[in-house]
């Protein structure tokens, strides 16, 4: 996206983030490296630190336009832990991996960034460097005075940035989303109440303690019920939680919906870590214009009817951050696979001071 101040945002189609759970079988990656020499458990333990074995770098088959293939790689801690639980996967939900999933093998990384975890495997090195391929050094979480067009469009290296400044994403931030109703969803007749479902998930094995709703966009807040759809030892929760709640409306809200008018509200969540780590209300304090780890509250508006369906005219106006048109003045493009329906409070995409202040 385009704005006059930074032209460059990159990956504003994550928006609040892509996550799916499954059932993954193979053998541990530490007893594959134990099987080819490596003291694995001397390392762990801090009893052997070689000079050489920093990092284990995986390779793909799959390949880009030019030929190269890709590459990542995750710190020796993290593959020898036993704790860590790395794995080749070559099941997916109790059958082989899928192709499009990575078969026959792909690496499996909880609690690490997507991206560590490298399909169609081809190749594992245990190396004194980090991976030198760009799938690696792009997820960086860089200050927010950092930008494309005044440090970053000679690329990272020549761009004279201090990457140690801009450290390379591994453990991913706590996160939550309302599924349930989606944004935009127009509930018909009158209510007293409206449910609420959705998941969480926190990098790092530090799962999720508690998730907050709120119907009146962060004003109240209560908590939701917390549902673990499996069994997790502490600090390697790696899978998804589910939660749930069903939110009295407002006695002003009932009073309009039982005289026939329509009421507007905007749902949240936040969620709270095993490190007490909670979603932030917006982006401003970490503004990164790579555009990773964003997680801040997202806002899903809700429509009840308790007559008939509305008429566009009916709707509460979006934002011209959430409409997905070039509508703001110093916009000129927009991800065509933008989202529909959800927002933020503050547009994350955007230089705050271009912005339209909020009324």
């Amino acid at each position: 996206m385009v704005t006059t101040t930074k032209e460059v945002f990159i990956s504003p189609h994550w928006v609040s983030g892509a996550i799916s759970n499954a059932k993954w079988a193979g053998p541990k990656l530490r007893d594959v490296l134990r099987l080819a020499g490596l003291d694995v458990d001397a390392i762990a333990l801090g009893k052997h630190e070689p000079a050489d074995v920093k990092h284990v770098q995986f390779e793909g088959y799959d390949a880009d336009e030019t030929g190269l293939t890709y590459g990542v790689s995750i710190p020796i801690d993290k593959a020898v832990d036993p704790l860590g639980d790395c794995i080749l996967a070559y099941e997916m939900n109790d059958k082989p991996v899928p192709r499009d999933h990575g078969y026959p093998v792909r690496m499996l990384v909880p609690g690490h960034a997507g991206a560590r975890n490298a399909k169609w495997l081809s190749k594992i090195e245990v190396s004194d460097v980090i991976s030198d391929k760009p799938w690696q050094h792009t997820y960086r979480g860089f200050a927010p005075n950092i930008t494309f067009e005044k440090d970053l469009y000679k690329g990272y290296v020549k761009s004279g940035v201090d990457m140690s400044m801009a450290p390379i994403v591994h453990e991913m931030p706590v996160q939550s989303l309302i599924c349930n109703p989606s944004p935009n969803t127009v509930l018909k007749g009158e209510r007293d109440s409206i449910n609420v479902k959705g998941v969480a998930w926190s990098g790092g094995g530090a799962g999720i303690q508690r998730v907050d709703v709120s119907i009146d966009g962060g004003n109240t807040w209560e908590h939701a019920d917390l549902h673990k759809p499996i069994k997790q030892r502490r600090r390697r929760e790696w899978g998804w939680f589910h939660f749930s709640k069903t939110i009295q409306l407002p006695a002003k809200s009932k009073e309009k919906l039982h005289r026939g008018e329509p009421i507007h509200l905007q749902l949240v969540s936040k969620a709270m870590n095993g490190n007490f780590d909670v979603q932030p209300e917006n982006a401003l304090p970490y503004y990164n214009c790579r555009g990773v780890c964003i997680n801040h509250w997202y806002r899903v508006p809700v429509f009840i009817n308790p007559l008939q369906e509305p008429t566009d005219a009916d709707k509460e106006p979006l934002g011209w951050w959430e409409t997905g048109q070039v509508s703001h003045p110093h916009q000129t493009t927009v991800f065509g696979n933008k989202p529909s329906g959800g927002s933020f409070m503050k547009p994350f995409v955007y230089d705050i001071k271009d912005a339209p202040s909020e009324k």
